[in-house]
Order: structure tokens, then C-alpha cells, then sequence
């Protein structure tokens, strides 16, 4: 009997790391406001996985961090309704990773009041428990590879600040000696204030996301940081062995 039990709970976690989930998407209202502006779609993702429980854990958690909790314990549509308010004129969701007992996704949206601002969030989970991945239970970032992580960045903004340079050298180009100091200022304040737990699974690598905004004055001059590391190439820092090609 025992031994029966142990091949069944097997044979179950088995099944729950093969399966993909299957995702509903809830459509927002369109916003007359903003007339042409108007994205035709406005879609959030709602989790589908077969598991009720698996559901409600990722769906619940899923709609408090996007939307930071404002009205927590509020169905999924009046909160979003809410919280897209007159403000939100896009809104859509990609999934990058949906296999191995792993969920990774994000969501993009765009708000206009004064301006118009466009972000992403990029959220992950085990399908197995329901609970949010943190980027320390995917893989190690006590050791060699945070240090690695942490050499690319550096190289990186490095760079941006070279090409920076190299904008306001540039006679024939119309970059400000006051805009340059005002992006350097903002460039080392991202560069000061990085860390690892913002992170994207995709089918070969992982992506460490760094978002450095700047006002929307200089928003032109926004570095671009991609910090992504091939399962492969970093399989012994892995500590989810199975994931992606590092299988």
C-alpha cells in the first residue's frame, strides 16, 4: 500500500511539471477618452492551469502585485476596471516560459496623464505550488554567478556613458551639456541601485531585467541593459536542473 501511494504521488508531480497551463484573458473596457489612442484590446491573463487551488493562488497573487495592492481583496475585473481608471490606454500580457512546473510572464501597459508612460512587469511562479518564484530559488546568487551578473551590468551602463560621451562630443548633434549631466546623474543612480530580483525566463536563457527610467525631458537617452545568461552556460549555478536546454 505504501509503495503504492509513493508511485501515485510520483506519478502526480510528475504530471504537474509536464503540463502546461492554459491561460482566459479578461478584456478591459476601451476608454473613449483617448479616442484613436485606444489600444482595440486590453487584455490581463487569467491562469488556467486545472487546479483550483493553483489557480486561485497564481490569479490572486497575479492581480495584487500588478496593480500594488489597491484594492487587495476585490474581485479580478472591478480591479482592474479601477485601477485602469480614465489613465490606462494598453494593456496586454506575453508568456515566455510554461513548462517544467515553471510559469514566467509579463505584462505591458501604457498610462497617459500629463504624458504617456509604457512599462512591463515580469512575474514568475512554480505551477506546482501556486507561490511566486524568486530569482534565488532558480538559481544561485550568493557566488559566481551574481558575480557574473554584476560584471556584464557594469560593462554595460559603461558603455552607454561611453556612447553618452560620444553624443555630446558630437558637434553636429544637438545633445546639451545640462541634458548630458542630468542623464549621467540618473544612469549612476540605476547603476547604484541594481539588483538581481527583477528576472525573465525565456526557452534557452534567463534575463536579469534592468529598468533604468529616466524623467521624460531625457527619456531619448534611456540606456538599453540586456543581461541574459543561457541556461547552458550557467547550468552548475542552476538550482531548478531541469529548466530549459540545461536539461
Amino acid at each position: 500500500m505504501r509503495f503504492f501511494l509513493t508511485l501515485l504521488i510520483t506519478a502526480l508531480a510528475f504530471q504537474a511539471v509536464s503540463q502546461t497551463v492554459k491561460f482566459e484573458t479578461f478584456e478591459l473596457p476601451p476608454n473613449s477618452r483617448f479616442g484613436n489612442l485606444q489600444d482595440s484590446k486590453m487584455s490581463f491573463p487569467i491562469v488556467r492551469s486545472g487546479n483550483n487551488l493553483i489557480d486561485s493562488l497564481i490569479n490572486f497573487n497575479l492581480k495584487n502585485s500588478f496593480t500594488n495592492s489597491e484594492t487587495p481583496n476585490d474581485p479580478l475585473d472591478s480591479t482592474l476596471i479601477k485601477w485602469a481608471g480614465d489613465q490606462i490606454i494598453s494593456l496586454g500580457f506575453e508568456v515566455t516560459y510554461n513548462k517544467d512546473g515553471i510559469l514566467s510572464l509579463n505584462i505591458s501597459a501604457e498610462g497617459c496623464g500629463a504624458y504617456c508612460t509604457h512599462w512591463i512587469d515580469y512575474f514568475n511562479y512554480s505551477t506546482i505550488t501556486g507561490q511566486p518564484l524568486s530569482i534565488s530559488e532558480v538559481v544561485d546568487t550568493t557566488g559566481l554567478f551574481k558575480k557574473q551578473v554584476y560584471k556584464q551590468k557594469t560593462a554595460q551602463y559603461l558603455q552607454q556613458k561611453e556612447d553618452l560621451k560620444e553624443m555630446l562630443l558630437n558637434k553636429e548633434g544637438e545633445l546639451e551639456q545640462s541634458a548630458y549631466d542630468w542623464a549621467m546623474d540618473n544612469y549612476t543612480e540605476c547603476e547604484e541601485s541594481f539588483n538581481l530580483e527583477s528576472f525573465a525566463l525565456y526557452p534557452d536563457y534567463l534575463q536579469i531585467i534592468e529598468r533604468c527610467s529616466l524623467p521624460n525631458a531625457i527619456k531619448n537617452l534611456t540606456p538599453v541593459i540586456e543581461l541574459k545568461f543561457k541556461y547552458l552556460e550557467i547550468k552548475k549555478h542552476l538550482k531548478i536542473k531541469n529548466i530549459g536546454s540545461a536539461k
